[in-house]
């Protein structure tokens, strides 16, 4: 009887060992850039007459961006991150009408994403990753305070690399692309939705709770 428990205890460690190291957290903060690659509005006019202010190709300046994320590694191949992070990233307001206007500005983006880890390197704590999720942008300061529908949700598309320095300490790199609608309003003034494309690179100090098998 008492080899029969034992072999049942055994038996269900065996098993549940896999199970219990498989899915690994870790949390990362990153630094890095934000990249926009389209202008938010074309040439518009806000008022009917000539002297009414007008907006030319007004768009987000490139800048410095902070962030951080929480992993989780679900299988062998597979892990969801959430990711949130701040870009420093004024306005570039080309138009002398509109000179007295604050250019200050800032772009939070956040996203929920699946990552796929398509290879990783024999004898060698380096792999890379395909990811694919849900976007959300929003911005703020003082140009943006009159102005209504400046959030957004969209997808995200991405791709990365991780090289583990430790069992628990690795350096992370990533390249992703938000990729979303931009319709905003202005009192009575709805603008016409324009397509952006908001690239962010980063690189990371990414920490595991659970050493790397």
């Amino acid at each position: 009887m008492l080899r029969r428990l034992a072999l049942a205890v055994t038996l269900i460690s065996i098993t549940a060992t896999p199970a219990q190291t498989q899915v690994r957290v870790g949390l990362s903060a990153f630094m890095g850039g934000y990249l926009p690659t389209s202008a938010l509005f074309d040439q518009i006019r806000l008022s009917g007459d000539t002297t009414g202010p007008i907006i030319v190709n007004l768009g987000q300046e490139t800048a410095p961006m902070v962030g951080g994320r929480i992993t989780v590694r679900v299988m062998s191949q597979l892990a969801i991150d959430l990711e949130a992070g701040y870009a420093f990233s004024t306005l570039n307001i080309p138009l002398a009408a509109d000179s007295e206007e604050s250019n200050k500005s800032a772009v939070l983006l956040a996203s929920l994403n699946a990552m796929w880890i398509f290879y990783e390197a024999p004898f060698s704590p380096l792999y890379f990753y395909l990811s694919a999720g849900v976007g959300w942008n929003s911005r703020d300061g003082d140009f943006w305070r009159q102005w209504d529908g400046t959030s957004s949700f969209g997808g995200t598309f991405g791709l990365g690399m991780r090289y583990g320095l430790t069992p628990l300490l690795g350096l992370r790199f990533d390249l992703r692309d938000y990729l979303y609608t931009f319709e905003p309003t202005i009192g009575s003034f709805t603008f016409s939705p324009k397509t952006q494309n908001d690239l962010v690179i980063s690189l990371a100090i990414d920490f595991v709770f659970s050493a790397v098998q």
